[in-house]
């Protein structure tokens, strides 16, 4: 391997040497190149400040790429003395407190603090300690409050963006007036005739920021900002998941407001203004039409420039229409400018090249999922179809190929089974659940066979049924029988069971499909019975065994011999975080199986005042009705036989002669019926378990 080359000798060191000494005083630029003095041409070295991060490209500041870095470099605005860094750390402590007298007390405080701050909004911004405090005021502001902050940091936006903390009250800053939009100033003040309004304002942050989009789009923290404005202008939903995800790390402090004002409306459902569609087109369009191609296709594997990159072609791809993706300035069309998709192409060397990129693959994920059913037709038979059986091995490519399989109808999906089925083995021993789990779920919906995915499962966790369920979801069953007692104490004391989540989701999905459930129906009958107690007594094993119980048609001969194995065990498992859902989901396992349903009330009956001693416990009696069973059988075995259902499902249509109820009977009628509804008009045994641990449609409802 050759060597790299290096000068040597005493007068070189000493050249390094000055030179970091000089950068370490005076502080290189990152964002303006270094100019000779002869030639007055910008040389091709660029400096990067230690502000800039390893994951700063250099080609953002090329003359080719089009970028134009800001003007406001060295913008400052001073720092906060002692006495008003401790007078707003006073006012984090009485917000933190909480301890208002009312509403409108609150109110006066946090408009004093505007007062106070009156003139010192950037210092604050731009203070490491008080822009915390400065972002938990916003989150308590009125909308007048709102829109007068920020008509303060309006043309300073491109150096607050670009500030490590002034980049997050901004951004907190958009998120909170994103909610106020459409509410008019307040006339009653001095000044609310002269304020804009919230949609005027965010039309000029987007112009503020659209000549210095291209380059912010790669800023460390610039990059944040930039993303909740597109989603603001979007119109899309701010609390979705696959959004805070492309907002934010998970590193990111979350700071949530410590007071509920009750004045929030959902993001949801929040005004959105025709004006910031064409706001969005133009930033868009700007940023587009700023750079070349060759900067774009580096944003993709730039870990900053990539989630804005995901953003804006996600966006183009969805709100915008086929007409936006057919234009030569579009994003899509710069990005791959190649319409077939051929296979020797430049855009399907570009698409090749990302999907095995940790950070570009994502990109392409966004593609498979927002692209029209025409163009993806192109993408898969051209790029991706020849690669998948490539992409199911690699722990990168994988992820795409889950994209690509949720996708495909139920021709390539066969297709794509023939090609991925010799590999299952491999998938198998590299535990790649999460791809066989989707593969079982795609087949389930698509009706495609699924016989080889079953015999690659009992080849790679054995043929023995009573070990089998165990090694896939990595259940080591303790010698010592876990404690039955709710407590920290006692989870202190006994240590987690590291059980892989993706084993417990992929028998849930196999318990779903009726040609696949009977491998682990019979695993779970073969269990033994400490073990199978030791599962439903883990969180996540325990959500298996959950759903084997879910009432169908098909299982009915598994449910009948399974539901006695938990006798003996009903009190430990009631007293238990994860046993109390399994004890409820036996409530609905037993119906038309009355002798069981009994025979688990009878067990709980003989230990209710030790199960009662337990909140778990407790929960559980009330679910099953138990004050009912021993004080009033014969309606609790009306409610266990679902009679009260039975009346319901009368046909109109059999009309038949009735005698007059007595007042007795009626009164009668009114009492079981008050007491089989539960809270709020819930019949217990009809809704499920509401809770994280909890399978749907498995248990009656929690108070």
């Amino acid at each position: 391997m050759p060597r790299e080359q290096k000068k040597r000798g005493r007068r070189e060191d000493a050249k390094n040497n000055k030179r970091k000494r000089d950068e370490t005083q005076h502080g290189p630029s990152k964002r303006y190149k270094a100019v000779d003095e002869h030639d007055q041409e910008p040389k091709d070295e660029i400096h990067i400040d230690g502000d800039a991060g390893d994951d700063f490209i250099g080609i953002g500041v090329e003359p080719s790429s089009g970028v134009q870095a800001p003007e406001d470099e060295d913008q400052f605005h001073g720092l906060l003395d002692p006495q008003e860094q401790e007078y707003y750390a006073n006012i984090n402590s009485k917000i933190v407190a909480n301890d208002f007298e009312s509403d409108e007390d609150r109110d006066f405080f946090i408009q004093a603090v505007y007062r106070e701050t009156e003139g010192k909004e950037l210092k604050v911004a731009s203070s490491q300690s008080c822009s915390r405090y400065l972002e938990k005021i916003i989150m308590l502001s009125t909308a007048d409050q709102l829109r007068l902050l920020f008509t303060k940091f309006l043309g300073n936006l491109t150096y607050l963006v670009r500030h490590r903390f002034g980049s997050h009250c901004c951004e907190t800053l958009f998120l909170n007036a994103a909610k106020r939009v459409g509410e008019e100033p307040d006339q009653s003040h001095e000044d609310g005739e002269g304020q804009l309004s919230m949609e005027q304002l965010f039309l000029r942050a987007a112009e503020e920021l659209q000549p210095s989009i291209g380059f912010l789009l790669t800023d460390r923290f610039a990059s944040h900002t930039v993303r909740v404005l597109f989603l603001i202008l979007s119109g899309e939903s701010l609390d979705d998941e696959s959004t805070k995800t492309i907002l934010a790390s998970k590193k990111k402090e979350k700071l949530e407001a410590p007071i509920t004002t009750g004045k929030d409306s959902s993001q949801s459902k929040r005004r959105v203004p025709k004006s910031f569609r064409q706001a969005l087109t133009n930033l868009i369009q700007s940023t587009v039409s700023s750079v070349d191609a060759t900067y774009l296709r580096a944003l993709a594997t730039h870990p900053t420039g990539n989630p804005v990159l995901q953003l804006l072609l996600r966006l183009e791809l969805t709100l915008n229409g086929k007409n936006q993706q057919a234009g030569d300035m579009s994003l899509f069309k710069k990005l791959l400018p190649d319409e077939d998709l051929e296979d020797d192409s430049e855009s399907s060397k570009f698409i090749v090249g990302l999907l095995y990129d940790p950070v570009g693959s994502h990109l392409v994920e966004i593609l498979v999922l927002s692209l029209s059913g025409k163009i993806f037709k192109k993408l898969y038979k051209n790029v991706l179809k020849p690669r998948l059986t490539n992409m199911v091995k690699n722990e990168i490519a994988s992820y795409v190929a889950i994209k690509v399989l949720e996708r495909l109808g139920k021709d390539d999906l066969s297709e794509a089974k023939d090609e991925i089925s010799p590999e299952l083995p491999l998938l198998v021993s590299r535990r790649r659940l999460g791809l066989i789990k989707v593969l079982v779920e795609r087949f389930t919906i698509r009706g495609v066979e699924v016989a080889d995915v079953t015999d690659a499962l009992s080849i790679g966790f054995g043929p023995y049924k009573a070990t089998w369920l165990s090694k896939l979801l990595s259940f080591e069953p303790s010698k010592q029988p876990a404690s039955s007692e709710d407590d920290s104490s006692a989870k202190r004391a006994s240590p987690p069971q590291k059980t892989d989540v993706h084993g417990s989701l992929l028998a849930q999905a196999m318990l779903q499909n009726p040609k696949m459930c009977q491998v682990v129906q019979d695993s779970l009958l073969e269990v033994e019975i400490d073990t199978l107690v030791q599962m439903c007594q883990n969180a996540i094993a325990s959500r298996v065994i959950q759903a084997a119980l879910v009432p169908s048609q098909s299982n009915v001969q598994f449910r009948r011999p399974f539901v006695p194995r938990f006798y003996g065990h009903i009190a430990t498992l009631a007293q238990n975080a994860s046993g109390s859902y399994v004890v409820d989901a036996l409530w609905a396992a037993t119906d038309g199986l009355h002798f069981m349903k009994e025979s688990v009330a009878n067990e709980l009956a003989h230990n209710a005042s030790h199960i009662r001693e337990s909140q778990s416990g407790r929960t559980v009696l009330h679910n099953w009705e138990l004050d009912m069973y021993q004080r009033r059988p014969a309606e609790w075995r009306a409610l266990a036989k679902g009679q009260d259902k039975a009346d319901d499902e009368v046909p109109q249509d059999d009309v038949r002669p009735e005698r007059k109820k007595t007042g007795i009977e009626l009164a009668r009628e009114r009492h079981v019926q008050k007491k089989t509804q539960g809270p709020r008009g819930k019949t217990p045994g009809k809704t499920p378990a509401t809770s994280s641990n909890a399978i749907v449609a498995v248990g009656p409802v929690r108070r």
